[in-house]
């Protein structure tokens, strides 16, 4: 069984996928974290809102998106049957921060399997599909 939730907050959500997909303008001057503007961008500020935020529950663990463009990422790298190494995952980001510290290596063992994977793939699509038929912008 699984379950998304779509929640709005005050400040800025980041999730364990945020530094992988949105590169942060001016990082190579300053840290991540003190970028206020990425590309791509993170979803707009609803004024009454606040910022968009995804959970969606699957097999026992939460998985959390800040944009549309986390969902698309993590997609394209679980639909592959035999996932990339996270050297090759963070190649791609074109910093140096060691594979260790990807989103992709902290993810649960017990989850990786093309099994759990299928399944896994199934919520999060539902739920992305949902989102994009209810008109919300994320």
């Amino acid at each position: 069984m699984s379950k998304w939730k779509f929640k709005y907050g005050h400040q800025r959500p980041t999730t364990p996928i945020s530094y992988w997909v949105h590169k942060g303008v001016g990082e190579d001057d300053t840290y991540y974290s003190n970028c206020t503007e990425f590309t791509p961008p993170f979803p707009k500020k609803d004024v009454i809102k606040g910022y968009p935020f995804l959970t969606v529950t699957v097999l026992s663990f939460d998985i959390y998106f800040a944009s549309m463009f986390e969902v698309n990422h993590f997609l394209s790298v679980m639909e592959q049957k035999n996932l990339p190494t996270t050297m090759a995952l963070t190649e791609q980001r074109g910093r140096s921060l060691g594979p260790n510290n990807h989103w992709l290596s902290r993810f649960p063992a017990r989850l990786k399997s093309w099994k759990k994977r299928e399944t896994i793939i199934l919520a999060v699509k539902k739920a992305q599909k949902e989102i994009e038929s209810s008109g919300i912008s994320f």
